[in-house]
């Protein structure tokens, strides 16, 4: 087993004193705190594109105009994810759970967009967005139809 090294005069601060009260203690635990090596962890930004992206496919999948956007940020999730979860198997690097999470997202985006190739409607009524109606029908010409 491996101890770690914290430093010189940790156990002479750290010795025991027979009449000691409670207070100590946490003069004892905060003394550990201080020699404690302060380790810079950082969240893997492909990752966090993974996971927003994904979040944002899944959500804007059950209206039919923006299918197109969907395939889109649904591929960008994956490719993401899988980056990031690349990225967050090295030290000091988080962000595992929203790697995973974009990928599970980027591939239930793509589930409901096959679903509705399939002839399974998984859509909403598309007159919720009537702003972006001509832009996404322009993008939607670029897709084959279901």
């Amino acid at each position: 087993m491996t101890t770690q090294d914290l430093g010189r005069g940790f156990r002479q601060h750290l010795a025991p004193d027979p009449a000691a009260e409670p207070a100590i203690v946490e003069d004892e635990l905060g003394a550990l705190f201080e020699t404690s090596p302060a380790i810079p962890v950082h969240t893997s930004v492909a990752a966090e594109l993974g996971f927003l992206a994904g979040l944002v496919s899944v959500l804007a999948a059950p209206f039919p105009l923006m299918r197109v956007l969907c395939l889109g940020l649904a591929a960008l999730a994956l490719v993401c994810s899988i980056v990031g979860l690349a990225r967050a198997s090295r030290a000091w690097v988080a962000g595992t759970l929203l790697a995973s999470i974009g990928l599970v997202l980027s591939l239930a985006t793509f589930a409901l967009i096959g679903l509705r190739y399939a002839g399974i409607d998984t859509t909403v009524d598309s007159s919720v967005v009537p702003t972006f109606v001509d832009w996404l029908t322009s993008l939607n010409a670029l897709v084959p139809r279901p």
